[in-house]
């Protein structure tokens, strides 16, 4: 099919309303098997998520309203999940994804449990929201189900990356921006130092919570 644009919550210089309250609307549960347009953009998130630098993309985030995300598989100690993280807050579109055929399609995923005591904090970057890395706190061991394209139910134990991989690209299907869950800027960090670009970014966190923030 094809590369789709990210769908942004703000530009350079302003908060894009439109697209806030579409990233902000639940995403609807896919009938299975799948259907030849659920293929299609299960086919989209594919032809996306191997042109970007990133390690997962959610549906809406390409401007589709349906329960599916696509996210790395497997992890392993040579990838370095940091620079990963850093790569999508930049949105690095100039070249294409160092782990391309490292991937599975969730459709209709969910957390069935998760382990109170592995809670763990750490950074984020999303390609909605570029410029700026977000500390939010995760459950580091999950027991999740999803489903294929069949309609046949996997069920999986993650834990680290994959596990904070799941809960980011879920939240975003359940339409919940990773930056409107804490209300301490200081948890929402610019990647780049300046004094421009930390201004800049206050400007837009600072709107953005007095519009959007619940």
């Amino acid at each position: 099919m094809a590369v789709k644009g990210i769908v942004k919550i703000w530009d350079e210089k302003k908060l894009l309303i439109d697209n806030i309250n579409f990233l902000r609307t639940p995403t609807k549960k896919v009938h299975l098997p799948a259907s030849d347009s659920i293929k299609d953009i299960i086919q989209d998130l594919i032809d996306t998520y191997q042109s970007k630098q990133c390690a997962g993309v959610a549906a809406n985030q390409i401007g589709y309203d349906k329960q599916i995300f696509i996210g790395m598989k497997t992890i392993d100690e040579n990838i370095d999940t940091e620079y990963i993280e850093e790569l999508e807050a930049r949105d690095s579109s100039d070249s294409s994804n160092s782990h391309a055929d490292n991937y599975e399609i969730y459709i209709n995923p969910r957390i069935d449990s998760f382990s109170k005591k592995s809670i763990k904090k750490d950074e984020e970057g999303c390609l909605s929201i570029p410029g700026v890395f977000v500390q939010r706190i995760r459950y580091d061991k999950i027991k999740i189900r999803y489903y294929n394209e069949e309609g046949h139910v996997i069920k999986k134990t993650f834990s680290g990356f994959l596990s904070k991989l799941f809960q980011h690209e879920l939240d975003h299907l359940n339409g919940k921006l990773m930056i409107n869950v804490d209300s301490n800027l200081d948890t929402i960090v610019p990647i780049d130092s300046s004094e421009e670009n930390i201004n800049k970014y206050k400007k837009l966190i600072k709107t953005f919570y007095s519009n959007f923030h619940q």
